[in-house]
């Protein structure tokens, strides 16, 4: 973690991913300069009229101090626990749920026959696409609009998420994945029903195909998420939140026709749950969250921007 560790903004075309945390640390680091404030208080207090004897432990006593509130600043930079105490953490929660239970239910879905017409495989990659979009325009505000475990988990090691936030938001990404489904099975008749748009791996593609081909597309979700969140660069126009949905239409468009396309572990576990099935269902959490941590090494560390020698922000 960097000294100047904060969550990034929400990744609508306003703001960048997870603004919602900024006054949550805010606060946070409030409560932590006045205990820092009342810890120099009371060792002053203390020193005033020691004895020499006791002035011959006062450096240890400031050492313990100071070990003491490092561990709380990193402990509070890795968990945030105060944002517990706050309404708008709750909120983000339930965003995600209901983002995350929105997609499903419209993704896992638009491939199912209702009719006797076949359903073409652009239809889906297109509804999917512009899906993902609206719902990170309607919900970005409140969470970011992850909606998907493997988008936590880039911003999780680009350390612009904390570690309660993200184990959380992928908590109730999966019950809401888990609920879209569940309404997939009660508002799809009951002939049309088939697995529930289940991500299934094609005959004839190998485990280790399946892994790479959810290993590249979800390393370009997660990759064109960075990069419209980075807040470092202004050479970025239009929506991005349909810079986002684009990525998932090429996407689909590449990997469905080898895996369905998942990159989203979330989108994959709801139907799977529902219908009981489990036949290499690993390989849709393995590809996505491999390919989503590969994103954040790659984008933050590895092509990481510099400021020009000399520029002063």
């Amino acid at each position: 973690m960097t000294e100047d560790f904060i969550p990034s903004p929400s990744i609508d075309s306003h703001s960048m991913p997870m603004e919602v945390q900024i006054p949550l640390l805010e606060s946070s680091s409030n409560v932590k300069d006045s205990n820092n404030t009342n810890t120099r208080k009371s060792s002053t207090k203390k020193t005033s009229f020691s004895s020499n004897d006791e002035k011959i432990s006062d450096p240890l006593i400031i050492l313990s101090s100071q070990n003491e509130s490092k561990i709380s600043n990193m402990s509070n930079k890795l968990f945030a626990v105060n944002q517990l105490e706050t309404l708008a953490f709750y909120q983000a929660l339930f965003s995600e749920f209901f983002g995350t239970m929105l997609l499903v239910l419209i993704c896992s879905s638009i491939g199912l026959s209702i009719t006797s017409q076949s359903i073409p495989a652009m239809h889906g990659a297109i509804t999917s696409g512009l899906t993902v979009a609206t719902i990170i325009v309607g919900f970005g505000h409140t969470s970011g609009a992850h909606i998907n475990p493997a988008v936590t988990i880039t911003f999780l090691v680009a350390c612009e998420i904390d570690f309660l936030r993200a184990l959380c938001y992928i908590g109730m990404q999966l019950l809401g994945a888990i609920c879209g489904s569940s309404l997939v099975r009660l508002i799809i008749p009951q002939h049309a029903q088939g697995n529930l748009g289940m991500t299934i791996i094609t005959e004839g593609i190998s485990i280790s195909q399946a892994c790479m081909i959810e290993f590249i597309i979800t390393f370009v979700l997660c990759y064109t998420v960075h990069a419209i969140c980075d807040k470092r660069r202004d050479d970025i126009g239009g929506s991005k939140a349909l810079a986002v949905g684009l990525a998932v239409i090429i996407g689909c468009l590449f990997g469905g026709p080898y895996t369905g396309g998942s990159m989203n572990p979330a989108r994959s576990f709801g139907p799977a749950t529902v219908m009981n099935s489990w036949q290499n269902h690993w390989v849709y959490w393995f590809g996505p969250l491999t390919g989503s941590i590969a994103s954040a090494v790659v984008y933050t560390y590895i092509l990481k921007h510099h400021q020009p020698h000399g520029h002063v922000q």
